[in-house]
């Protein structure tokens, strides 16, 4: 029996210190020490806009990586004339995101992490990562020692849908080759889970419970879980 799990990665198998917002705090800080915005200033701007926020439709047309980011870069416009920073200041500062965003010293794995991707590997389970992410998932995947753990690795940015649309689903499903059995392990309790099981593929949430969905505290558990169901043995 062919065996997969399909991982979410940003909050489920590694972090980065420091979201959009806090991220336009930092290039600004560069741009114009001493300025007295904050994470919050940005909130109003960041919470529409975004490719995943308009996830139905589906971008295949930004599955070009600088024509994606020339696309946040207008998002992350908004937020910051929003917040009242001049259009000369915002342009300086939006040079910066892309290298900002991808650095690696602002990424973390979870401790969890290699030890449950090791134990699905040791007993066969193929990987894969689908996540709404930018551009450069896989090589950050590459740079935080993850990426000998996978078979695949998806990026919303590169195939053009978020999920939770059926189309990301599909296009795993198809790269992993079909497998007999596959699960999907994830943080959003709509945009992983729920996703996931309209196109009949069950879940583990993980790191922030919600009702109704079968949840693990931690990754390991989530593998037992997995383990333990009547498609893992």
């Amino acid at each position: 029996m062919t065996r997969a799990v399909i991982w979410d990665f940003d909050e489920t198998l590694a972090r980065r210190s420091g979201r959009w917002s806090d991220m336009l705090v930092d290039v600004l800080d560069m741009e114009s020490p001493g300025h007295s915005l904050t994470a919050s200033s940005f909130m109003p701007g960041l919470s529409h806009g975004f490719p995943w926020h308009d996830w139905e439709r589906g971008h295949p047309e930004l599955s070009d990586p600088d024509r994606w980011w020339d696309y946040l870069r207008g998002v992350l416009r908004g937020a910051l004339e929003g917040a009242g920073v001049s259009e000369p200041l915002a342009a300086r500062a939006l040079f910066r995101v892309r290298s900002e965003y991808i650095r690696l010293d602002r990424w973390a794995v979870f401790p969890d992490t290699e030890p449950a991707l090791d134990r699905l590997r040791r007993l066969g389970w193929r990987q894969a990562i689908l996540s709404n992410h930018c551009p450069e998932l896989p090589d950050l995947v590459r740079g935080l020692g993850l990426w000998d753990y996978f078979d695949v690795i998806l990026t919303s940015a590169a195939i053009g849908f978020e999920k939770p649309h059926p189309e990301a689903y599909a296009r795993v499903l198809r790269d992993l080759g079909h497998p007999q059995a596959v699960w999907m392990v994830g943080d959003g309790p709509e945009v992983d889970i729920a996703g996931a099981l309209r196109c009949g593929i069950p879940g583990v949430l993980v790191r922030r419970p919600a009702p109704g969905f079968d949840y693990a505290p931690d990754l390991m558990t989530a593998v037992e879980t997995i383990e333990l169901a009547p498609t893992g043995v």
